[in-house]
């Protein structure tokens, strides 16, 4: 049992380092070369820079700092302990990649939000008029990981 703990704490740590690391990278590039001007990839695919104060959607970007401030540190902190302590409790690879995915995602917003300020956001998708927020790795990673689990439930009812 003991080996099967280890295995899926380095397993949710991998995951964490990998999303972090990819996330970071592409903000990085992202600011690099969109400050410049937004880019289309296809009709409906395009890269833009965004400056994020709040959360998903923009939500609480206007509000005052001390209150968006303690729930911008504390979410992803929360979010990244109760992540690893699942994976652990729950012992499987597909339970320590999605925790892995999430807890990725709010470590590599939590690297923004402390160290900027704001998140960097530059994937964005529209279509005849459709349009959802600008988003980047990180929260791909936060949405595939809950799509995962979502499907997995509807699937097998866990």
């Amino acid at each position: 049992m003991e080996a099967l703990l280890r295995k899926s704490a380095f397993l949710y740590w991998l995951i964490v380092s990998l999303v972090v690391l990819i996330d970071l990278f592409t903000k990085n590039l992202a600011e690099a070369f969109l400050q410049y001007g937004d880019i289309t990839l296809l009709p409906f695919l395009h890269l833009v820079l965004v400056h994020n104060k709040g959360v998903a959607f923009g939500f609480l970007s206007e509000a005052p700092d001390s209150i968006r401030l303690p729930v911008l540190i504390l979410t992803p902190l929360i979010a990244t302990t109760l992540t690893f302590f699942y994976a652990l409790k729950n012992p499987s690879p597909f339970n320590s990649i999605v925790m892995g995915m999430i807890g990725g995602g709010a470590i590599g917003n939590f690297y923004d939000r402390l160290f900027l300020g704001y998140v960097r956001d530059f994937i964005y998708v529209s279509y005849k008029g459709l349009a959802w927020p600008a988003f980047n790795v990180a929260d791909a990673s936060i949405s595939l990981a809950m799509a995962l689990l979502l499907i997995r439930w509807l699937l097998k009812g866990q």
